[in-house]
This record gives structure tokens, C-alpha cells and sequence, in this order.
């Protein structure tokens, strides 16, 4: 049997769930208000479920004192591409009405916030022929993308809504200024014209449609923004009001105090049978992530994803699949080195950070007004290119005798 079958079998599954969401969409089956009941779905009663379950009950953080360096490496990953989305748009920021701020959050999503468990759990399941590891290193890994980025991330999508305000009012006001200068220079070129020619070559219309001036481009400090309660009290509400998050913590708290390994762990000889009802309802719901989650993808795609699609320039899309699909990947194989994964840990690692970004990253960008057509197309043309790219990954760590599984 050739040996990525199992990747390229899993990888055809994925993508027919989601062509099977569009060709539904496409005939009339499900429309937007599927994919926002779907999304619901996933995000309060699914996710938060699987997440119980499989850091509660699955996970022995005090055997497998390892996962706190596999999870260390996910936040550094995370950390680097937030500085290259910063060096990336600073230099060659032109954007005279969105400001920088809300350009580095779409950088940063389009490079980081990686779809570890819809397509994280199916893929490392078939890489390491074992649903519980596939689960485990596909939660991990996208821990940090709750308790750091997305914080952090919502501190940027919120100093961008500041920023663009700002920014308008700034061009309102040179229009204003520049108006008022415009209609005195007409005024004084009338009063020194000698001939009437002359004078009926200025265009009237000139006085009622100025031309707008060009605004410098301003870095607006972040450290003004840093201070500002109100955007703190507003990030903190809405970091609070993610059930995935209130799932993270309940289920590092049934793990660190082993009550999840001890009575609800199947197998186990202190399993109290009366409760196996908790593990069992945990599964049946969190094995409805991946399916439901892909299937509202393809439906997305029909329905938005692929208006978005066409915004974006060809050379714009080719940059950021080779950062996400190369760079990214590249950059969490140097940090599985660094930290010295083990040979399961680094391959599953890498695999991870060559996926594409989720769904979810459009919503974010989306709900404050930026980014739509570049995250859609990450998020479509990324899903789409999802074969081949792990097949290549795999092909050259095994070339290369890297964390061969």
C-alpha cells in the first residue's frame, strides 16, 4: 500500500464534504441562514464539547509533560508571524483610508489562524493512524490561538475601527481645507484677469469639485490605544462570551486535577460507570465538528467565498498561499528542531502549521469591516490546495529524514 494513502483518502474526504456543502447551495438547498445556524451549532454546543472532552478526559498533562512544549511552540509560531504581518506591512504600507493597524490583523490572520481542528484532528488522525493523537495534537495546537491571539487580535480589529475613524476625519477635514483654498485661488485669478478669454477658461465647476488631497499615510501609536479602558473593557466582554474558551479552561481543570483520567476515562479501573454518560454525550457532539463544520464551508463558498475571491489579485493571492502554505510550515520546523520534538510531535507539528486558515477568520474580519476578500480567498483557495500540500510536506520530511512516523 502506498504509504500516504491514508492522507490522500482523508484529504478527498474533506473536500468532498465541502464540495458536497457548495453543489447543495448551489441548488437552492441551504442558503446564508444555514451557514449561520451551522456556525452557532459548532461554536457553542460542538467545539466547546470536543474541547471538554478531549483536554479533560484524553490528556494527561502530568504523563505527558511534553504537550506544554508542543503547545509552547504553536504560541512562538504564532508570536514570529505576528512580527513578519508587522515587517511585512509597515515598509510598503499605501493605504490611505484603512490604516496599518487593521492591515497587520489580516496579515495575521491569514498566517496564523490555522484550522488545527476541523482539519487538524481528520488529517493527524490518518497521518498517525490513532483518533485519540490526532485529537490531542489538533487541540494543543490551537490553545494558543484562544488564550493569546485572539485577544490580541481583537485589540488590533478594535484600534482599527479607532484608526479609520480617525482617518476620515482626517481627510474630511483637508477636503474642507483644501476646498476653502481652492475657491480663494479662483477668486484672486479672476480679479487680475485682464481679458475676458482668459477669464472664461476657468471652468466654474472647478469652484463646486476641488480635487481631493492625497493624505500621508499616519502610524497611529498603539500605545494610545493601549491605555484606553473602553477597548479593554469591550475585549474582555467579548473574550468572555467565547464558549470555546470556557471550554479550554473547564477541561484543563478536569485534566490538572485528574478527575477526567480517574473516574470519567474508559478503561480505567476507577471509571465510574454510572457517568460514562459524560464521556459518551462529549463525543456524540464533538464528533459533529469536522462534518458539519466542512459541509458550512462549501456552502460559504457557494454563497460568498467565492464573490470575495475575485477582489483579490493573483500576486496578492500567490504571496499569501507561499507564506502560508511554505513559510509558515518552515518556520514550525525550525522551532520542532529548537525545542526537539519528538518524531510524532514534530511531523504532526508541521502538518498542522501547513493547513489553512479556518472559516473563522473571515467572521473576525468580516464582523469589523476588513479583509473580507483576502481572508476569503485564503480560506477557499487554501482548502482547496490542501492536497497536494500534504502530500508534499510529507514526501519531503520522510526525503529528508525529518521526524519520520
Amino acid at each position: 500500500m502506498w504509504k500516504y494513502l491514508p492522507v490522500l483518502n482523508v484529504c478527498i474526504q474533506v473536500l468532498v464534504t465541502v464540495f458536497s456543502g457548495g453543489a447543495f447551495a448551489h441548488f437552492g438547498v441551504f442558503d446564508e441562514s444555514f451557514v449561520h445556524a451551522a456556525v452557532c451549532f459548532v461554536f457553542f454546543v460542538a467545539l466547546p464539547s470536543l474541547v471538554i472532552r478531549g483536554i479533560g478526559i484524553n490528556v494527561d498533562f502530568y504523563s505527558d509533560a511534553f504537550l506544554w512544549t508542543y503547545m509552547a511552540g504553536f504560541l512562538i509560531l504564532r508570536v514570529i508571524t505576528l512580527l513578519v504581518s508587522v515587517a511585512s506591512v509597515i515598509p510598503f504600507h499605501k493605504d490611505r483610508t484603512t490604516g496599518i493597524i487593521g492591515d497587520i490583523a489580516v496579515r495575521w490572520l491569514a498566517l496564523s489562524w490555522i484550522s488545527t481542528v476541523i482539519l487538524g484532528i481528520p488529517i493527524l488522525t490518518a497521518v498517525l493512524d490513532d483518533p485519540k493523537k490526532g485529537g490531542r495534537y489538533g487541540l494543543l495546537a490551537g490553545i494558543s490561538s484562544f488564550i493569546f491571539q485572539l485577544p490580541l487580535q481583537l485589540f488590533f480589529l478594535e484600534c482599527h475601527s479607532l484608526e479609520k475613524e480617525s482617518l476620515v476625519e482626517n481627510v474630511d477635514r483637508a477636503v474642507q481645507d483644501k476646498d476653502i483654498e481652492a475657491k480663494e485661488e479662483i477668486i484672486d485669478s479672476i480679479l487680475v484677469v485682464k481679458d475676458s478669454k482668459a477669464a472664461s477658461s476657468i471652468a466654474p465647476e472647478t469652484m463646486d469639485k476641488p480635487v481631493a488631497p492625497r493624505v500621508d499615510p499616519h502610524w497611529y501609536s498603539l500605545g494610545n490605544y493601549i491605555t484606553r479602558r473602553d477597548i479593554w473593557t469591550k475585549i474582555v466582554i467579548k473574550v468572555l462570551h467565547n464558549p470555546v474558551l470556557w471550554g479550554i479552561a473547564l477541561g484543563f481543570i478536569i485534566s490538572l486535577t485528574t478527575l477526567g483520567k480517574t473516574y470519567l476515562k474508559p478503561g480505567e479501573d476507577s471509571e465510574i460507570k454510572g457517568l460514562a454518560w459524560i464521556n459518551t454525550t462529549l463525543a456524540w457532539f464533538g464528533a459533529c465538528v469536522s462534518p458539519l463544520s466542512l459541509f458550512t464551508m462549501g456552502v460559504w463558498m457557494q454563497t460568498e467565498g467565492m464573490k470575495q475571491l475575485v477582489l483579490i489579485s493573483p500576486k496578492a493571492l500567490t504571496l499569501f498561499m507561499f507564506s502560508k502554505l511554505v513559510l509558515v510550515p518552515l518556520i514550525m520546523l525550525g522551532l520542532a528542531k529548537a525545542l526537539k520534538f519528538d518524531d510524532e510531535t514534530g511531523r504532526a507539528a508541521v502538518l498542522i502549521a501547513a493547513l489553512p486558515i479556518s472559516l473563522a477568520s473571515f467572521s473576525l474580519g468580516n464582523n469589523y469591516n476588513i479583509g473580507e476578500a483576502e481572508l476569503s480567498a485564503n480560506v477557499t483557495v487554501g482548502t482547496l490546495l490542501m492536497l497536494p500540500t500534504l502530500i508534499i510536506w510529507n514526501v519531503l520530511l520522510d526525503a529528508f529524514e525529518l521526524f519520520p512516523v
